[in-house]
């Protein structure tokens, strides 16, 4: 049963000038901590999370978390998950992290936060109120818990590869389904990839698993850097991945990444003293012209891919109606 929010209180002070015992509590804390304003912005990061992601404390201080250190969509998707879950129309901004707080429910909730390299850290966090000396709800705090039971490990692995850091397909329909409306509204196109690794089988029982392991971690990094933070990439089977590319222009923007990614993929690899030669096919698929669900969409790429070579690798797109 949901219980009343955490509350942190510094006593007399706000919380933006935290005491010196709260503050060395907070600064030894193995977990990431973030002290967030009501609008989003962020105004404290404890040095287990500075670390964790990659930036120093001063450099965060000030930003929004979104569009900084969360991707957009992660709002949008976990807005949506609210607006069902309490009935009401929660907006995509700040009030998502304090909807459930607001309405007397605790809120613990996975989300994928970026390191500075780009990467995902996908970050279970305990959202709660802080507040000043009148009890005033001044800010929220967010806190990674120390430690997971079984069944939170379990859903920490259904929704992202533990391998690769990449979410799994599971995080596919949510994202999907948002990206797809804000589209509609902004007649703006979204494109869908499906990226095969080719010969990724033969190459671990040649070389060993552990091998195509390492193989699996450079293709997500490189996936990474081709695409934009805004866009989603996902780990699938094997040596599949996918990716969805949002607020495009015009369709041709996906097929030049497409190509970007493909030869980015088709570099070696260096794996001990070995260097693993690769290659990789694309079938690409996009809104509004292959569909305007997510599985015609993929159906639509999975076409698309089934028509390049298997041995060579290359970009191919799903035909248009009438071609």
């Amino acid at each position: 049963m949901d219980r009343r929010p955490p509350s942190f209180d510094p006593q007399s002070r706000t919380w933006l000038e935290l005491g010196e015992v709260q503050r060395l509590l907070l600064d030894s804390y193995p977990g990431l901590v973030l002290g967030l304003d009501l609008d989003g912005r962020i105004r404290w990061l404890n040095p287990a999370g500075a670390e964790r992601l990659g930036r120093g404390r001063e450099e965060l201080s000030g930003r929004e978390l979104a569009g900084n250190l969360m991707a957009l969509e992660e709002l949008e998707v976990r807005a949506a998950q609210l607006s069902r879950e309490l009935g009401e129309r929660i907006p995509a901004d700040a009030s998502v992290l304090s909807a459930r707080l607001q309405r007397g429910f605790t809120d613990e909730h996975e989300w994928v936060l970026r390191h500075k390299d780009g990467s995902p850290q996908p970050t279970r966090l305990a959202l709660g109120t802080l507040r000043d000396h009148q009890g005033s709800v001044v800010g929220l705090i967010a806190v990674e818990p120390a430690q997971r039971d079984d069944d939170e490990a379990r859903l920490q692995l259904t929704h992202h590869d533990s391998l690769t850091g990449l979410p799994t397909r599971a995080v596919l329909p949510d994202r999907a389904e948002m990206a797809i409306q804000r589209a509609a509204r902004q007649h703006s196109v979204v494109a869908f990839m499906l990226v095969e690794l080719t010969g990724f089988e033969a190459l671990c029982e040649t070389h060993g698993h552990s091998v195509g392991d390492d193989v699996l971690r450079a293709t997500a990094s490189r996936l990474h850097f081709e695409l934009r933070k805004t866009d989603t990439a996902v780990r699938l089977d094997g040596g599949q991945f996918a990716a969805m590319l949002v607020d495009l222009h015009h369709a041709d923007e996906a097929t030049l990444v497409a190509n970007k990614i493909a030869q980015a993929l088709s570099a070696p690899v260096n794996v001990g003293v070995a260097r693993i030669p690769l290659s990789a096919r694309i079938g690409v698929a996009w809104f509004p012209s292959h569909g305007d669900q997510l599985l015609p969409l993929l159906q639509a790429a999975e076409a698309a891919l089934a028509s390049v070579s298997s041995e060579a690798g290359g970009v191919a797109c799903a035909p248009l109606a009438g071609d």
